[in-house]
């Protein structure tokens, strides 16, 4: 009897173990330094930010912790702070090889954003890439996102009131 149950509970293990994805679930990291020398408009701006993206590749699902110093909550781009938009967020940018620039993924402006003493923190956990991609009608795959990060080809950009098109932006790279 013992071994009956024994043997139940390891073909059960093992035909979890088999199912797709549960061998296949990875938590993609990435990093993003933020200036205003780079990017695709440079501004000059002092500011800086760093962030830290994790991907769940199984449940499509993007964290960001972005740290932001010399840009206030206040300062973010007014226009976009009310819309579906947001004032940071992703963008795949079309390469030498031709391409379209993308919106890709907003970060809407709400809860997730707070004004620190020396500029502002985002922290948003288990974002849903599908939902958040439909705000703004994004054409990226999850999948063309992904590839978009691993190959360096998607931005992070803040926006500013100072600085419509971006005050700070910077590349998505493994990491």
């Amino acid at each position: 009897m013992f071994s009956r149950k024994l043997l139940v509970l390891a073909a059960s293990v093992a035909a979890i173990s088999a199912m797709p994805g549960a061998a296949t679930a990875e938590v993609l990291k990435f990093h993003v330094a933020l200036d205003g020398k780079s990017g695709p408009e440079p501004t000059g701006s002092p500011a800086t930010g760093t962030a830290k993206v994790r991907v769940d590749t199984v449940t499509h699902r993007v964290s960001v912790e972005l740290d932001v110093s010399g840009i206030t909550v206040d300062d973010l781009a007014d226009n976009l702070v009310n819309s579906p938009v947001g004032p940071i967020h992703f963008h795949k940018y079309a390469t030498a090889a031709g391409g379209d620039s993308v919106l890709a993924l907003p970060l809407p402006f709400g809860r997730d954003y707070r004004a620190k003493k020396w500029g502002l923190q985002v922290r948003m956990k288990n974002y849903d890439y599908v939902a958040g991609a439909a705000l703004v009608k994004s054409t990226l795959s999850f999948d063309d996102f992904v590839a978009g990060m691993r190959g360096g080809l998607i931005v992070l950009n803040v926006h500013t009131d100072q600085f419509p098109p971006g005050e700070i932006s910077g590349l998505v790279v493994p990491g």
